[in-house]
């Protein structure tokens, strides 16, 4: 019966999660030592029911046979809720992720054909990927956050070996990356990022799946890929940091597509965090910002008319932190700023306007004389009543939005002491106009 019942639940269970289930269950130790131990019991006791006959008893025989069904019976109970719990989601996301990093750790130390770790270690990956989005078609967030994180863990984990791997290790075998160009597959390669391309891939399938029916968890994988960056930052990883870049492109892109405004709101988010943290890499702040103008048209193009105001406020926030850390490119990503229009004909953008009054603020707070009259120049053709209902709205704005959102911090908000600059800046504007 309990073989019976297993026979069914684990290739159900594997159905809806990952078909890597039915050979883990199979290579755990414990599974086979009780199902063996049962089934050999079931055939003790046939055997010694064929010897029993009227003449002969088989005493011993008869006596293990008893001592075997209470042991069986015994173990019945705990071993169930061992098979529950090896069949949880939750166990078996963990489960794939330290048999994974294990193989990383057989490679790094020189007991692994690399070749061999690539394909094994590809499956895996493959599976939580697939375990995310099937969690997503049942709409359960929590397994799939989890599986998110695990991958994100991985990456941690993997940086302590990725300096021991040997070069074969790198060597991108076509058969993982099935349809990559031989351009692309050189790339991946030279840059010695197959592994973190492999995971982020699985963190990008759950994006676009969120995307069609789980928009709400689409935090989930932008906050890891961020994580991944800011961590591949720490361990000067500069690869991994423009790979996970991309990434984000991919993610605007496709809710730019989908015309999904929460999806393209939370990515932005993400991304201006990102741009803080590597703040002090010219280079790809400076990417970083193309990217934002270039995703801002985009979006106009898709008639998300929001989204560009709302990237004006977030490059907005990137431009004022590379000021504040004197950054080579800080210029650049202000002529990024102003070059995003502000009306769309005679329709003024009022979100628009209001970003580029608290940059405008921040520069004089910052005796940037020569920044700020590029914002005065720039916002030249706003009538003055504009700008008064303006800056009213901005130092009447309160920290916490007024609805329920992923950021919660008013996108307006002006902190109290930088109140006064914004209002020189503003009262520099009107007498101007």
């Amino acid at each position: 019966m309990l073989i019976a019942t297993i026979g069914l639940a684990i290739p159900l269970t594997a159905n809806m999660h990952t078909p890597k289930l039915i050979e883990m269950f199979l290579r755990d130790r414990i599974n086979r030592w009780v199902l063996s131990f049962i089934a050999f019991g079931a055939a003790h006791v046939l055997w010694v029911e064929y010897m029993i006959g009227p003449k002969f008893t088989p005493i011993w025989a008869f006596q293990l046979a008893i001592f075997m069904a209470i042991v069986g019976w015994a173990i019945l109970l705990p071993y169930f809720f061992y098979v529950v719990r090896f069949v949880d989601p939750s166990r078996l996301i963990i489960r794939l992720r330290d048999t994974t990093m294990s193989v990383v750790a057989k490679v790094a130390n020189r007991t692994s054909d690399p070749t061999d770790a690539q394909t094994d270690i590809s499956t895996r990956v493959n599976q939580l990927g697939t375990i995310i989005i099937k969690s997503l078609d049942r709409n359960d967030r929590d397994v799939a956050a989890e599986g998110t994180w695990a991958i994100k863990k991985m990456l941690d984990d993997y940086d302590q070996y990725k300096k021991r791997m040997p070069k074969e290790w790198f060597k991108v075998d076509r058969a993982d990356f099935i349809g990559l160009s031989d351009e692309g597959l050189e790339m991946l390669t030279e840059n010695r990022t197959w592994f973190e391309m492999k995971c982020l891939q699985q963190i990008e399938h759950g994006f676009l799946r969120a995307l069609r029916g789980a928009d709400d968890t689409v935090s989930t994988f932008s906050d890891a890929t961020r994580v991944i960056a800011c961590k591949a930052d720490a361990h000067h990883d500069e690869q991994v940091i423009r790979l996970c870049i991309r990434f984000f492109n991919n993610y605007l892109r496709e809710a730019i597509k989908a015309r999904n405004l929460r999806a393209v709101y939370d990515v932005f988010y993400q991304y201006r965090r990102l741009g803080r943290d590597i703040v002090d890499r010219p280079e790809l702040i400076r990417e970083i910002g193309a990217h934002f103008a270039y995703y801002a048209d985009m979006a106009r193009d898709y008639d998300l008319l929001f989204a560009p105001q709302l990237v004006l406020f977030d490059l907005g926030w990137v431009t004022r932190r590379a000021y504040e850390r004197a950054s080579p490119v800080a210029g650049e990503l202000l002529r990024h700023m102003l070059a995003l229009p502000h009306r769309t004909g005679t329709d003024l953008h009022s979100m628009a306007v209001k970003a580029k009054l608290i940059l405008g603020g921040f520069f004089i707070e910052n005796g940037l004389g020569a920044e700020a009259d590029l914002v005065r120049k720039n916002l030249s053709d706003v009538d003055a009543s504009h700008i008064e209902r303006a800056e009213k709205e901005l130092l009447a704005a309160d920290r916490s939005f007024f609805e329920v959102t992923d950021r919660q911090l008013n996108l307006e908000f002006v902190p109290p002491e930088r109140r006064e600059p914004l209002k020189q800046f503003c009262d520099s504007l009107q007498q101007n106009a």
